[in-house]
């Protein structure tokens, strides 16, 4: 392999990693600043009875519950907002056939929670990683780039 075809394969795979740290740094930002804009306005969404229909084993969902809001029934299974569940206490059991107040989105009858609100210091941490990450990844791609252009002039140079 010439040195010319490696050093623009290893420039490559370098920009392909810092490209995808910084789209994942981009989606994850705009991930949590949603969730988190959704646990804060859960905290006025109208509260409704429901009923836990039954304790799940799956590890994103734990509770299975319904409700009813302008004449028509919902199914949900979402007890909290994801940055809520980073640094709050633990889950609470929940019993087949026990009432409980269901937060509703007001916009949209069928996102509901059973425990409104936010917790800021997960949303804090996360917000400072997915920034990091945009900047690692854009400055990593920034500076692969000036790499690529400075082995380009070298080995025209050499070429020369």
């Amino acid at each position: 392999m010439s040195a010319e075809l490696k050093s623009k394969s290893d420039i490559s795979i370098v920009l392909f990693l810092f490209t995808a740290l910084a789209v994942f740094g981009v989606a994850g930002g705009g991930y949590f600043v949603h969730d988190y804009a959704r646990a804060r306005a859960s905290v006025s969404w109208p509260a409704v009875d429901g009923i836990v229909l039954s304790q799940l084993d799956d590890e994103h969902a734990k509770v299975r519950y319904v409700y009813s809001i302008g004449g028509r029934s919902y199914e949900a299974t979402r007890e909290r907002m994801f940055l809520s569940r980073l640094f709050s206490e633990k889950e609470r059991d929940y019993r087949p056939g026990e009432k409980v107040t269901v937060y509703v989105n007001p916009q949209d009858h069928g996102f509901a929670v059973l425990r409104p609100g936010g917790a800021g210091v997960a949303f804090i941490l996360c917000s400072i990683l997915s920034g990091l990450a945009v900047f690692f990844g854009f400055g990593g791609v920034f500076w692969a780039l000036s790499r690529s252009s400075d082995s380009d002039f070298a080995l025209a140079e050499d070429a020369a």
